[in-house]
């Protein structure tokens, strides 16, 4: 299978930054006041610090239950994901989805809760951040859990 064609390059890291956000005008506002600055060079960027707001900012609106743009974003994401450079790529997992996990902890589930918005390629990625840092021992529980709860059901 051929790779598809790269549209997003660290080069032009505000256009993977426009596609992030696009579609989602609270998040866009969000961007504008408090991300996005106007940098003389575009080299001075730190893309890791402002995909991290991101990620705080994707946290506060899920354990606030208001995750109705969730869908938009993370078809964003997937084709960021698809289409992006490797280091563009890198950015999505380490800064957004890692920010996403550490800033949410056990507060917003991040091991199950946002699988019904990642796409295949964000999903794998996702959870392969998850096993580099846990291992599988976080399916192990998840799993373990189920069948503890289905026993428990059938007991009752």
């Amino acid at each position: 299978m051929n790779k598809p064609e790269t549209k997003y390059h660290q080069s032009d890291i505000e256009k993977v930054f426009q596609k992030l956000i696009l579609n989602w005008n609270e998040l866009i506002d969000f961007y504008n006041a408090e991300v996005k600055f106007d940098y003389e060079d575009p080299n001075d960027r730190l893309a890791y610090v402002d995909i991290g707001d991101i990620s705080r900012f994707i946290v506060e609106k899920k354990k606030a239950e208001q995750t109705e743009n969730f869908e938009i974003f993370f078809n964003n994401v997937e084709e960021i994901m698809i289409y992006g450079e490797h280091y563009v790529q890198e950015l999505i997992v380490i800064g957004l989805f890692e920010g996403i996990q550490n800033v949410g902890g056990t507060e917003i589930d991040y091991y199950r809760s946002f699988d019904k918005w990642l796409k295949p390629n964000s999903l794998k990625a996702w959870r392969e951040l998850i096993d580099f840092w846990e291992k599988d021992d976080w399916r192990k529980t998840a799993e373990s859990e189920k069948i503890l709860n289905k026993k428990n059901k059938n007991s009752a």
